[in-house]
């Protein structure tokens, strides 16, 4: 599908790669400075939200973009690209889960102040490498084919 010429998972990809860096970025801000967390929760939920609706979007419009093409799956530079992309999903929906978990308990005492900040950096940290890496891999699938072209 597509919107004025562009694929719709080329949009969906740039949202991932922006969201997918910047929504882990406060998710660690949060969970680092302790003494600013009631400033840093509400960015960090948005980012945990959105990061996990871009990703969503991606993964769908991608499988639909291959699904349109298959020849697109005998490309060999589209495969390290899907491999990401396929880890991607199970850990930002974790993301999603804790960040907005964390930020509505917003927990000031005992045990939850240090178990889900730390919860929530493990998966922003998995979604931040994962996000970077899948984006990487499907900028070059994407240069590569269009580099073919000329």
């Amino acid at each position: 599908m597509e919107t004025g010429g562009v694929e719709w998972h080329v949009l969906a990809a740039y949202a991932t790669v922006a969201l997918g860096v910047l929504g882990p970025l406060s998710a660690i801000a949060y969970a680092v400075r302790v003494e600013q967390r009631d400033w840093w929760r509400r960015p960090m939920m948005v980012g945990a939200v959105l990061a996990f609706g871009a990703v969503l979007l991606a993964e769908l419009s991608g499988h639909r973009m291959v699904e349109a093409d298959p020849g697109l799956l005998a490309d060999p530079s589209v495969s390290p690209h899907l491999a990401y992309a396929d880890r991607l999903v199970l850990p930002a929906a974790g993301y999603f889960v804790v960040g907005v978990l964390t930020g509505l308990l917003n927990p000031r005492t005992g045990a939850l102040r240090v178990a889900l900040p730390l919860l929530l950096t493990g998966f922003a940290v998995v979604v931040l490498v994962l996000t970077v890496l899948s984006g990487d891999d499907g900028m070059r699938s994407l240069w590569d084919r269009v580099s073919d072209q000329f």
